[in-house]
């Protein structure tokens, strides 16, 4: 799923590029290769899949936590999705540091 993101994106800035700023097909395209490097691949990848855990972990643990009700239902979902927002922005944050540290 991260990898289609990925391409998508590139490809959505390849149509902002020919037809918003008027740049080239093979311009654009050694641009990216030239930006673009397999370490920026891998650190998303990583990155996506720290998240899918994260989101995880937080679904399971605010649903074993759930009541019986219809109305506890939706507070432990509203509890899965905050504890994931807050979950996914400390991640980012910590792997930001990492990649700093490490020179990335």
């Amino acid at each position: 799923m991260t990898l289609y993101a990925d391409l998508m994106g590139i490809l959505g800035g390849l149509i902002v590029g020919v037809m918003g700023l008027d740049l080239g097909v093979m311009e654009y395209y050694n641009m990216s290769k030239e930006t673009v490097n397999l370490t920026n691949i891998g650190i998303g990848i990583f990155s996506g899949f720290t998240f899918g855990i994260l989101i995880a972990m937080a679904g399971c643990l605010r649903g074993m936590q759930c009541g019986r009700s219809a109305s506890a239902v939706g507070d432990a979902t509203r509890s899965a999705v905050v504890t994931s927002i807050v979950s996914i922005i400390v991640a980012t944050a910590i792997i930001t540091v990492v990649c700093s540290i490490l020179g990335f």
